[in-house]
Parts: C-alpha cells; structure tokens; sequence
C-alpha cells in the first residue's frame, strides 16, 4: 500500500484538502497527515511547530487560537468530513511541539484521540493514530481504545517489544533511509505492520516491498493500475 504523505506534498500543499484531494484523483486511497492542537484546544493539521515554511506566517502555531490560524491550515474536522464516509485509510500522527514536556504530550495524545474517534465514528475505515512520543500514544490507547496505533521510530528500540505489547500497537513506522530488513522480518514475525517512511524511488519501493513491508509513505508515487 502507498500513502500519501502530509495528505500528498507532490500534488499540493502539504496537509491541506488541496493536496488531499488531488492525491485522491491520483488514485491514492491512503492518506497521513500532522495533527496538532491550538490554544484554544481545536486539531489542525500542520507538520512544523513555527507557522512560517508553509503559511508565510510567523509564531508557533500552538500558541494561536483557533481564529487566528484560519483559514491558512485546515482542522481535523474538515479532514474527517471530506475522508471518513469513503473507505480512506487515513493516518493522523499526533504531533506535539518538539519543547513538549511528557504531560503535554500526553495532553495532546488524548485530546487528538477523542477528536478522532468521534470525528470517525461512522466511518467504514477507522483512522490509525501514530506519533514518536509514546506518553502521546500512551493517552491515546485510554481516551480512544478502539483506534489503532502505531508508533514511529528512525529504527527499532532495543525495548519495542514491550511497547508495542504495552500500547497494544497493530504496527510500528521506520525510516526507510536506514537498513530496515530484519527490522520488518522482526515485526512480522510478531505479527506487527512495518511501514517505511518516505519512499519517493521506485525501485526502491520494489525493493521494499519484497522485504516484506505493509506500506510505504510516499510523496510522489502513485499506485499502479490493477
């Protein structure tokens, strides 16, 4: 499976409808995007803390309220309305601020994750919740234990084990810039999903592929026609 990453960065502007859409035309039926809160506690997708690379705006984004983001970045509840009545894999990664301390991170991860849940809560395709911070996804798997969760790493911990058994996590996200083979044969024989992110080479998406990987974030493939 491919999944558009940030909602598809090669057919529009990173985590927006805009992109989201086009990539959908595209044929992608899997999407990932950045989830953050604004002071005033609404989701909204955004990958940097800093408003500047992709609105031209200055600040961090987590600091404004609601009113004063839009409407520069859409919300996570405009992202459910246009994806959960199709079957739409869609990925939210839960994203604090990289000066977050564990409580905040955990804030946000229980926040996010009920927004999701009720956001989704008709939908054929439930979303799955990601993030690098485990206190994040610690929260999520109480506030909404009926989504699936994954965490990202750059490569596997020596202690995945006991996270994923701890988090109940149905797959963990690795960076597909390292040697990941055993890592995934490692996953699989847990009977975890390995997804590599960014994979924009075809070949190398073979490659990947018949290591044995669930999926592939990409910014620029597309699927092949079946």
């Amino acid at each position: 499976m491919l999944i558009a990453h940030r909602l598809g960065a090669a057919w529009g502007p990173e985590n927006t409808l805009q992109a989201f859409d086009a990539a959908r035309r595209a044929g992608l039926r899997a999407f990932e995007c950045d989830v953050k809160l604004s002071a005033d506690g609404v989701p909204f997708l955004l990958h940097d803390d800093d408003l500047a690379r992709t609105t031209g705006e200055h600040g961090r984004a987590s600091a404004r309220r609601w009113s004063s983001l839009a409407p520069r970045v859409p919300t996570l509840q405009a992202l459910a309305a246009a994806a959960a009545p199709h079957a739409l894999t869609v990925n939210l990664e839960i994203k604090p601020d990289a000066d977050a301390d564990s409580a905040r991170q955990a804030d946000w991860g229980r926040r996010i994750a009920a927004a999701a849940a009720r956001l989704w809560a008709r939908s054929p395709q439930p979303p799955l919740l990601s993030s690098f911070s485990l206190p994040a996804l610690q929260a999520a798997a109480i506030a909404a234990p009926q989504l699936p969760r994954a965490w990202l790493c750059t490569e596997l911990p020596p202690h995945w084990r006991e996270a994923a058994q701890a988090l109940r996590l149905e797959g963990i996200h690795l960076c597909a810039s390292r040697d990941q083979a055993a890592a995934i044969a490692a996953l699989r024989a847990q009977g975890l999903r390995a997804r590599l992110y960014t994979v924009d080479d075809p070949a190398a998406a073979a490659r990947w592929r018949d290591a044995g990987a669930d999926a592939l974030f990409t910014d620029a493939l597309v699927p092949e026609p079946t």
